[in-house]
C-alpha cells in the first residue's frame, strides 16, 4: 500500500489500513519510529473501556462507608 504526502505533510490512509486499524474520521493515531526506521501506528482509544486495568488492583477493598469518609476528609482539607 502506498500513501502520498501532501505539501502540508498530510497523508490519506488507504481504506484497507483504516479498516484493519478500525479507525474512522476524527480518530487519533500514535506513531512510533523504531531504531531500524520502521514506523508503527496504533489507534488511541478514548473510551472508558480502554482504561480498564490501567491502575493496579487495590491492596484492600474499602466499604462504601470508608470511601465516603475518605471523600469527606479530602473535601474538608480543600476548604
Amino acid at each position: 500500500m502506498i500513501a502520498t504526502v501532501t505539501s502540508k505533510g498530510q497523508i490519506t490512509l488507504p481504506a484497507s489500513v483504516r479498516k484493519a486499524l478500525k479507525i474512522k474520521t476524527g480518530d487519533k493515531l500514535d506513531f512510533e519510529v523504531t531504531e531500524d526506521g520502521e514506523i508503527r501506528a496504533k489507534p488511541i482509544s478514548n473510551n472508558l473501556a480502554s482504561l480498564a486495568n490501567v491502575l493496579p488492583k487495590p491492596k484492600r477493598r474499602l466499604t462504601q462507608a470508608q470511601m465516603e469518609a475518605a471523600i469527606r476528609k479530602g473535601v474538608s482539607k480543600s476548604l
